[in-house]
């Protein structure tokens, strides 16, 4: 094939989605050439990767003509009566059509990375917050603090892209910053502070805490901030760290709290964040501070706005009732596979092809996913489908949820896409 190359081409493979990539491909696949990540550097490679004489379509376990597994797609799903839509990995145009298949179905619907976000979720409905975004990260903030994170492991360019920048819209010179990293793994944070943190203007600093005891910190920093504590307070915590970026947090122009609520993954996370929007409300009586929760990976946010519009409600929402039904506990996917509720798993992941697949033990599992993922032998059909911002366009919501992204196709391999497929299951079945 002739090489195409694009240029200014946004990621589809983290929430950051950067738009600067310079995309080539020709015989050997698709490659990123730009100021690309390791982690888009190996995903665009891999599910980028030539598929000529390949098998693209299996029916259980064994290569199959693309109309036969698509046939047996449906069969499938016109069998079931209580189908559970899940993975949800993929764009606002495939999801769109998703939800136009689980309206005709019934379904329910579940994306993969559904307990991050509901972590954060639920802080929202108890008490709200004050977030941020990525722009005003980059143009505002003096002060940074990770809490949790070390960020850069889900978001590999976040510091180069906004915070270690030289060029803002309202200093004419590179703004001085602080970071700080507050329970972050410490050979992470090593890793940034060496590779992000040498510039002149970013000073990067790091309070060690165990992930176990995260939570009291962020209650105790929420203390500190507020002046609520007693002064003979007695803990084992870094209490004259936590103090100092108490101090800093009140003195700041436009500090800014970052969390992952994927790498909050303990009891009851939701309470930690909420102590965390708790600070920064109290901060804000007097300076500016926000919140900036980091999510829209593998399309999660994409999903999740594309639901709110056409029903009202995030995932886990059932339509078997002909409206949405939102339960974040019942609803959930493997709490419907344990209890024997669905009787058909319609997999999509499109852009990791290491996600795994949850075992649906006897619920047939039909599953759209991208090139390089494995054979799955326990699916009744498996479709290799376009990955978008590859071989397929469409728009990709950042982690921010701000600003939906156009992705554009750099190559054509005859991929089906996700909502090609989702329309041929729906116009197979009946009408929509």
């Amino acid at each position: 094939m002739q090489a195409a190359s694009l240029t200014d081409q946004a990621c589809p493979f983290c929430g950051l989605a950067c738009d600067d990539l310079t995309l080539v491909a020709d015989d050997n696949g698709v490659r990123a050439a730009g100021p690309a990540c390791a982690r888009a550097t190996r995903l665009f490679a891999t599910v980028g990767a030539p598929v000529q004489g390949q098998a693209q379509a299996w029916i259980d376990g064994q290569p199959a003509l693309l109309e036969a597994a698509i046939l047996r797609a449906q069969q499938h799903l016109g069998a079931a009566r209580a189908p559970l839509f899940g993975g949800l990995s993929t764009d606002v145009t495939g999801m769109r059509a998703l939800m136009d298949l689980a309206d005709q179905r019934g379904a329910v619907l579940d994306h993969m990375n559904a307990e991050g976000k509901l972590r954060n979720l639920r802080t929202v409905q108890d008490a709200g917050w004050i977030t941020t975004t990525l722009s005003e990260v980059r143009n505002r903030s003096d002060l940074v603090v990770c809490f949790g994170t070390d960020v850069a492991t889900r978001y590999p360019r976040f510091f180069e892209r906004c915070v270690c920048v030289d060029d803002t819209l309202f200093a004419a010179s590179p703004l001085q910053r602080e970071v700080v990293f507050v329970g972050a793994p410490a050979e992470a944070v090593a890793a940034v502070m060496q590779t992000d943190g040498t510039r002149a203007a970013v000073t990067m600093t790091a309070i060690d805490i165990a992930v176990d005891r995260l939570p009291e910190a962020a209650a105790l920093l929420r203390g500190l901030v507020a002046g609520t504590l007693p002064p003979e307070l007695v803990t084992d915590l870094p209490l004259a760290a936590l103090r100092t970026l108490a101090e800093r947090l009140r003195a700041a122009q436009y500090g800014v709290i970052v969390w992952v609520a994927a790498d909050m993954d303990w009891p009851h996370a939701e309470l930690t964040i909420q102590a965390l929007t708790g600070l920064i409300g109290t901060i804000n009586q007097t300076t500016r501070c926000a919140g900036l929760p980091l999510g829209g990976s593998d399309g999660d946010f994409s999903a999740d706005a594309v639901m709110l519009w056409q029903t009202g409600y995030p995932y886990r929402t059932s339509l078997a009732s002909g409206t949405g039904q939102y339960d974040p506990v019942m609803n959930a996917t493997a709490a419907l596979l344990t209890r024997n509720e669905v009787d058909l798993l319609l997999w999509v992941s499109t852009f990791d092809p290491a996600r795994s697949v949850p075992d649906t033990g006897a619920v047939p599992l039909v599953a759209l996913t991208g090139v390089g993922t494995p054979v799955l032998p326990g699916a009744a059909v498996q479709i290799q489908v376009a990955t978008p911002g590859v071989d397929a366009s469409g728009y990709y919501f950042r982690a921010d949820k701000v600003v939906a992204l156009p992705l554009r196709a750099v190559t054509d391999r005859q991929l089906p896409t996700v909502a090609q497929l989702a329309r041929r299951f729906a116009s197979g079945l009946g009408a929509v």
